[in-house]
């Protein structure tokens, strides 16, 4: 089973759950939940959920809190420990804005919450119209390319499905 998890995020995860399981202190169950502490406006970000220790049937709900506006991200029942990595959508913003994640953990005899905080940034890609040449002549092809690149001028992978030139 692939989670096309990242080494950095494998490490962390790996870390935490030997920590706990060297610990041994746990009596019941617990939950972890990672993510970035700065996701771009618009972007995919990661999330991962494990629960360990279940001790009766648990529903985990993951929610992004901003205000008093609330947007489920991921639910999930579980009987059995389980680990869950998945992509969301980062909300489009236009300045920087602070929000929270909040965990809910919650069975027939257990109330678990816990909230983080996770700062949105606004995305502002550049994009660039390069013409194989500076003048043409009336009638000549115009050949050019566009290329989009974030903030560190790297090229991101957009595609653009019609260029319109006036």
């Amino acid at each position: 089973m692939d989670l096309n998890i990242s080494p950095c995020w494998k490490q962390l995860l790996l870390f935490s759950l030997l920590l706990v399981c060297v610990n041994g202190q746990m009596a019941g169950p617990s939950f972890m939940v990672t993510f970035p502490a700065v996701i771009e406006s618009g972007s995919e970000a990661r999330l991962c959920a494990s629960l360990l220790k279940p001790n009766e049937s648990l529903v985990m709900n993951i929610y992004l809190v901003d205000d008093n506006q609330s947007t489920l991200l991921l639910q999930e029942k579980a009987e059995e420990e389980f680990h869950r990595c998945f992509n969301f959508k980062a909300p489009l913003i236009e300045a920087e804005s602070v929000q929270k994640m909040k965990v809910e953990l919650q069975g027939q005899s257990l109330k678990m919450s816990e909230e983080r905080k996770v700062m949105f940034r606004p995305y502002h890609p550049l994009t660039f119209i390069q013409t194989d040449k500076p003048i043409y002549i009336p009638g000549q092809t115009v050949n050019f390319r566009v290329v989009t690149m974030d903030k560190n001028f790297s090229p991101l992978d957009q595609q653009y499905s019609r260029v319109i030139l006036e």
